[in-house]
């Protein structure tokens, strides 16, 4: 594994230790099952001696772990916010063909290991003479894994394509894109006289890690078996209700019972033959011990795999700074309800260095992009430390959740930011489970450090 310093032998420490505690292992028993000397399970447990592949291949193969259950996150951002520098970006620029032509400039923006963003600055070098969906210098990719925003500056056509149907939507600066896995789409140029690029910000949304490598061993059958469309039709809502039911071992009878509603139309609604009210909702979630959002299918404004926001027609509005006066110019990109932990923003900033703009704070990671000419000065606050950077033109950031920063205009002028916003692994379900453990858990859980029980009695 590569180092990282005690920080990573102490996070693999405490793994080691919440998963022995898990599987009711304490020290010498743990050493037995992984042949370890007697006495020397503690120093892997401590942070004092790191994992190596050995012992976690050797954990995997007698206990009912993957290998993965024991390897920490690496954390790449110790300050709390990282930055890469147009000059690195450029470094790494790359040319991708399609059909024996160049076709796409691909420049990397800021990542972090901690957090499921693919952004990339991708030029284009294609120009075409007209906005038809079938021209066919337009070379189309197979769609991928990855939910898409993508934010327009300059005269970019954009190709999209969904269940057969194909169009080109002519985009300018400001406009932008959100879009479905898998959906094929493209990019071109309608002009070489002026810079035409775009932002493409990937991000798995869920979908990578745990659930996908899952469905990975569960298998095709069972993945579809498991996908349940996003749609108002009341069988949504219907299967949604026997899947609870089929987890508890009820009947519609039972059911019916625990609610009070007519077999008849318990029947009906489990069916899926009507749609449930407000309060046969609160009653069917009572009966099968659930919440009333998880009978609830989310709700999209997806048209044909896309949401699609020009900026001529976006929502703007100004957010004050301490002392009152606007501090930044917000607009709104981009987005579906279907993310809602998911926020995309243009953000103008309007106050000098001498501006005393309020902290912005986010449960979300945090991407930054510095549009336009102009640079923008970065303040923030972490672990009790405060640092600033001044990040120029084409300039990106990659921001932890909960760190609170300021943006201000260094030269004067009007710096333009862009901000995509997403949910981690810590999803509301996690914080509600931290929320109402006892006193001392969420310390525990992030880094358990003891034994469940003391060998020494009360």
């Amino acid at each position: 594994m590569p180092p990282e310093g005690d920080g990573f032998a102490r996070r693999a420490g405490a793994l080691l230790r919440s998963a022995a505690n898990d599987l009711k292992r304490d020290d010498e028993h743990a050493e037995r099952d992984l042949g370890l000397e007697r006495g020397t399970f503690r120093s892997y447990t401590d942070g004092q001696r790191p994992l190596d592949w050995e012992l976690i291949r050797r954990a995997a193969e007698v206990w009912p772990l993957n290998e993965r259950d024991l390897l920490p996150a690496h954390d790449d951002c110790p300050r709390g916010l990282a930055v890469m520098r147009e000059k690195d970006s450029m470094a790494g620029a790359r040319v991708l063909s399609r059909a024996g032509r160049p076709y796409y400039e691909y420049r990397d923006t800021a990542m972090s290991r901690i957090a499921s963003y693919r952004p990339e600055w991708i030029r284009m070098l294609q120009v075409v003479g007209d906005d038809e969906a079938d021209n066919p210098l337009v070379q189309w990719n197979r769609g991928h894994l990855l939910y898409q925003f993508t934010y327009f500056v300059g005269p970019v056509n954009y190709y999209c394509r969904w269940e057969g149907r194909s169009r080109c939507v002519p985009m300018e600066t400001g406009d932008s894109v959100w879009g479905l896995p898998f959906a094929p789409h493209s990019f071109a140029a309608r002009t070489d006289a002026e810079p035409a690029y775009i932002l493409a910000l990937t991000y798995g949304g869920g979908l990578t890690g745990d659930a996908q490598r899952e469905l990975a061993v569960l298998g095709r059958s069972a993945a579809h078996a498991l996908a349940l469309p996003v749609t108002a039709d009341p069988s949504v809502t219907a299967r949604m209700i026997r899947s609870f039911m089929d987890a508890g071992a009820l009947t519609a009878t039972e059911l019916a019972g625990r609610t009070g509603l007519p077999q008849r139309r318990t029947e009906a609604l489990v069916g899926g033959a009507e749609p449930a009210g407000p309060d046969e909702l609160a009653l069917l979630a009572f009966g099968l011990g659930v919440s009333v959002r998880d009978l609830l299918p989310p709700r999209t404004g997806t048209d044909g795999g896309v949401a699609i926001q020009h900026a001529r027609d976006a929502r703007r509005w100004e957010l004050p700074g301490e002392d009152g006066r606007p501090a930044y110019l917000v607009t709104r990109l981009a987005g579906d309800p279907l993310h809602p932990h998911t926020s995309a923003l243009q953000l103008d900033v309007l106050g000098s260095d001498a501006a005393r703009p309020s902290p912005l704070t986010t449960y979300q990671h945090q991407y930054v992009y510095v549009l336009g000419r102009e640079g923008v000065r970065v303040r923030w606050e972490f672990a009790g430390e405060h640092f600033e950077e001044v990040l120029e033109a084409g300039a990106s950031a990659y921001i932890r959740p909960q760190v609170p920063v300021t943006f201000t205009a260094p030269d004067g002028g009007r710096p333009r930011l862009l901000l995509l916003r997403i949910a981690g692994a810590v999803t509301p379900e996690v914080r509600h489970a931290l929320g109402t453990m006892a006193a001392g858990g969420p310390d525990r859980y992030i880094a358990e450090d003891r034994l469940w029980y003391s060998k020494e009695g009360n």
